[in-house]
């Protein structure tokens, strides 16, 4: 008896294709912004300003750049319903909160504003202890974002999301951006307590 090869549906192939790159995208592979900062390399010298913007905090209220100047601050991209990268990026900004939250604040930008309305964005702060006034999470227009994290902190621009970057990025009191860090590399995050301790 013959028997004949199965040839994968022509359906399938593109699912796979397409999973690939939405897999990749959630788990931080890292694309250099419109800003033309390599985010992989956290020690390369880094001549940029970090943006001025505003959102809508877990609270409800306004959140700005303002609140954070004068001292040195951590941005990052999430969204609430991120089941793979997100919780480990999270887990790594609520130990540092816990270690160096009396001289650090940190601001998560979600990528999914549409989804996360001040209400999930509350619910999900809760479960990392996430309170105004140290850790800030914080939503705004989808355009408004995207923009934010390609032109104004020279990261990959998340066009769904998913394809967001999974790095740490800080900023001195001065609003420059000092460095890219890895968040999954523990080699990285200790990079990056390094430049907290170096600060005044």
């Amino acid at each position: 008896m013959m028997f004949g090869v199965r040839r994968p549906s022509s359906i399938v192939l593109p699912l796979i294709l397409s999973a690939i790159v939405t897999f990749s995208g959630c788990t931080g592979e890292e694309k250099i912004g419109e800003g033309g900062v390599d985010e992989r390399n956290a020690a390369q010298k880094i001549e940029k300003k970090a943006p001025e913007f505003r959102g809508t905090d877990q609270s409800g209220a306004e959140f700005s750049t303002s609140m954070v100047k004068g001292r040195p601050w951590i941005a990052t991209f999430f969204f609430t319903s991120c089941t793979t990268v997100c919780p480990a990026l999270n887990d790594v900004q609520k130990q540092l909160v816990a270690e160096f939250g009396s001289k650090v604040r940190f601001v998560s930008i979600s990528t999914d504003p549409e989804t996360d309305t001040v209400e999930r964005l509350a619910e999900y702060a809760a479960r990392y202890g996430a309170r105004v006034g140290t850790w800030w999470m914080v939503r705004m227009p989808a355009d408004t974002m995207q923009d934010l994290a390609s032109a104004g902190f020279g990261v990959m621009k998340p066009e769904s999301p998913e394809m967001h970057t999974t790095r740490l990025v800080a900023v001195d009191a001065s609003m420059n951006i000092a460095g890219y860090y890895d968040s999954s590399d523990n080699a990285s995050v200790e990079q990056l307590k390094t430049w907290i301790n170096s600060q005044p």
